[in-house]
Protein backbone atom coordinates (compact mmCIF):
# COMPACT_ATOMS: atom_id res chain seq x y z
CA UNK A 1 0.00 0.00 0.00
CA UNK A 2 1.77 3.01 -1.07
CA UNK A 3 2.09 6.27 1.45
CA UNK A 4 -0.12 9.19 1.06
CA UNK A 5 1.87 12.45 0.57
CA UNK A 6 1.95 14.87 3.26
CA UNK A 7 2.30 18.46 2.36
CA UNK A 8 3.30 19.59 6.00
CA UNK A 9 6.80 20.63 4.56
CA UNK A 10 5.30 23.54 1.45
CA UNK A 11 2.97 24.39 3.75
CA UNK A 12 5.24 25.13 6.66
CA UNK A 13 7.61 27.09 3.82
CA UNK A 14 4.52 28.72 2.59
CA UNK A 15 3.25 30.17 5.98
CA UNK A 16 6.85 30.92 7.20
CA UNK A 17 6.92 33.49 3.97
CA UNK A 18 3.86 34.85 4.46
CA UNK A 19 4.40 35.79 8.20
CA UNK A 20 8.09 36.46 7.04
CA UNK A 21 6.43 38.91 4.11
CA UNK A 22 3.90 40.82 6.92
CA UNK A 23 6.57 41.61 9.37
CA UNK A 24 9.13 43.13 6.63
CA UNK A 25 5.45 45.26 5.00
CA UNK A 26 5.03 46.18 8.89
CA UNK A 27 8.32 47.44 9.31
CA UNK A 28 8.50 49.20 6.03
CA UNK A 29 5.14 50.79 6.61
CA UNK A 30 6.01 51.83 10.14
CA UNK A 31 9.50 53.73 8.83
CA UNK A 32 8.37 55.34 5.56
CA UNK A 33 7.97 59.20 5.18
CA UNK A 34 4.94 60.46 5.08
CA UNK A 35 4.58 63.33 2.10
CA UNK A 36 2.12 66.05 3.11
CA UNK A 37 -0.93 66.36 1.58
CA UNK A 38 -1.64 68.45 -1.52
CA UNK A 39 -4.26 70.11 -3.08
CA UNK A 40 -4.09 70.82 -6.91
CA UNK A 41 -5.72 72.78 -9.43
CA UNK A 42 -7.84 71.18 -11.92
CA UNK A 43 -9.38 72.52 -14.46
CA UNK A 44 -12.38 71.78 -16.14
CA UNK A 45 -11.30 68.52 -18.21
CA UNK A 46 -9.93 67.38 -15.14
CA UNK A 47 -6.37 68.18 -15.83
CA UNK A 48 -3.87 69.12 -13.49
CA UNK A 49 -2.85 72.77 -13.86
CA UNK A 50 -0.80 73.41 -10.64
CA UNK A 51 -0.23 73.21 -6.48
CA UNK A 52 -2.98 75.09 -5.16
CA UNK A 53 -0.77 77.21 -1.93
CA UNK A 54 -3.96 79.27 -1.34
CA UNK A 55 -5.12 79.83 2.12
CA UNK A 56 -5.90 76.88 4.34
CA UNK A 57 -8.67 79.59 5.50
CA UNK A 58 -11.61 81.22 3.84
CA UNK A 59 -11.22 84.29 3.22
CA UNK A 60 -14.45 86.35 2.60
CA UNK A 61 -15.04 89.42 0.55
CA UNK A 62 -17.30 92.33 2.49
CA UNK A 63 -20.40 90.97 0.64
CA UNK A 64 -19.87 87.81 1.87
CA UNK A 65 -20.05 88.76 5.38
CA UNK A 66 -22.85 90.90 5.13
CA UNK A 67 -24.71 88.06 3.65
CA UNK A 68 -23.52 85.81 6.86
CA UNK A 69 -24.98 87.87 9.35
CA UNK A 70 -28.17 88.56 7.31
CA UNK A 71 -28.59 84.82 7.73
CA UNK A 72 -27.59 84.33 10.90
CA UNK A 73 -29.97 87.41 11.65
CA UNK A 74 -32.99 85.46 9.83
CA UNK A 75 -32.41 82.08 11.45
CA UNK A 76 -32.40 84.28 14.93
CA UNK A 77 -35.84 85.66 13.89
CA UNK A 78 -37.29 82.54 12.88
CA UNK A 79 -36.49 80.57 15.99
CA UNK A 80 -38.99 82.03 17.81
CA UNK A 81 -41.86 81.99 15.46
CA UNK A 82 -41.47 77.73 15.40
CA UNK A 83 -41.89 77.71 19.26
CA UNK A 84 -45.65 78.54 19.02
CA UNK A 85 -47.90 75.27 19.47
CA UNK A 86 -48.93 73.57 16.56
CA UNK A 87 -52.53 72.15 16.23
CA UNK A 88 -52.03 69.12 13.72
CA UNK A 89 -55.57 68.14 12.49
CA UNK A 90 -56.20 64.54 12.17
CA UNK A 91 -55.94 62.86 8.60
CA UNK A 92 -57.96 60.66 7.33
CA UNK A 93 -56.22 57.28 6.61
CA UNK A 94 -55.12 56.54 3.84
CA UNK A 95 -56.10 53.87 1.33
CA UNK A 96 -54.38 51.55 -0.63
CA UNK A 97 -54.34 52.12 -4.21
CA UNK A 98 -55.11 48.84 -6.24
CA UNK A 99 -53.66 48.87 -9.81
CA UNK A 100 -54.68 46.57 -12.08
CA UNK A 101 -52.53 44.04 -14.05
CA UNK A 102 -54.43 45.01 -17.52
CA UNK A 103 -55.57 48.60 -18.31
CA UNK A 104 -59.18 48.35 -18.49
CA UNK A 105 -60.95 47.69 -21.43
CA UNK A 106 -58.37 44.93 -22.39
CA UNK A 107 -58.64 41.16 -21.54
CA UNK A 108 -55.00 40.58 -22.97
CA UNK A 109 -52.07 42.20 -24.13
CA UNK A 110 -52.95 43.20 -27.81
CA UNK A 111 -49.08 42.43 -29.13
CA UNK A 112 -48.35 38.86 -29.30
CA UNK A 113 -44.54 38.04 -30.26
CA UNK A 114 -44.39 35.32 -32.47
CA UNK A 115 -41.93 31.99 -31.07
CA UNK A 116 -39.03 32.27 -32.54
CA UNK A 117 -37.84 28.91 -34.55
CA UNK A 118 -35.21 26.88 -32.59
CA UNK A 119 -33.22 24.84 -34.88
CA UNK A 120 -30.87 21.79 -34.29
CA UNK A 121 -27.76 21.94 -34.56
CA UNK A 122 -25.70 20.46 -37.21
CA UNK A 123 -22.45 18.31 -37.27
CA UNK A 124 -20.57 18.98 -40.13
CA UNK A 125 -17.09 16.72 -40.31
CA UNK A 126 -14.11 17.92 -41.28
CA UNK A 127 -11.83 16.59 -43.79
CA UNK A 128 -8.51 16.11 -42.83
Amino acid sequence: MKKKPTYKTPVSICAIALVVGAIILAILMETRQMAPPRKYEVDMSGEVIGIDNGPKTPVFTKEEIEEKEVKEEKQQEEKPKEVAPKVEEPAEPEQPVIVPDVPEGQAEPSVKAPMPEIKKPTIDKIDY
